[in-house]
């Protein structure tokens, strides 16, 4: 099948393998990463309508602030753990060897 540029993945680098070894510590935090992304997101969304849902007060823009930052926070947690992940993946592929797994993993993994 021939492929559309715009169904093409433009981030595909083609010397990246496409499957690796990694723990599955850092997938659970990412996960959590995600769900707590998704909650503040909610926080957020939620009160930017809450004076005509319920006609509360919406949050002040400190604690808007604030809750953005906290995504900021946890976007470059999840941007360090996918680094990780992706160094250990390319780690244990260039050597062969199981033993990779946790002992030679970067310290934010351990």
């Amino acid at each position: 099948m021939q492929s559309h540029p715009l169904t093409q993945n433009p981030w595909l680098v083609d010397t990246d393998p496409e499957h690796g070894l990694v723990p599955l510590a850092p997938l659970y935090n990412i996960e959590r990463a995600r769900f707590a992304i998704e909650t503040i997101a909610r926080l957020v969304g939620n009160s930017a309508s809450e004076p005509d849902a319920t006609g509360a007060q919406p949050l002040d823009a400190w604690t808007i602030t604030a809750l953005m930052g906290g995504v900021e926070g946890l976007c470059a947690h999840v941007g360090t753990l996918t680094d990780a992940l992706l160094e250990s993946a390319r780690a244990c592929t260039d050597d062969a060897s199981l033993g990779c797994l946790t002992h030679d993993a970067p310290r934010s993994m351990q």
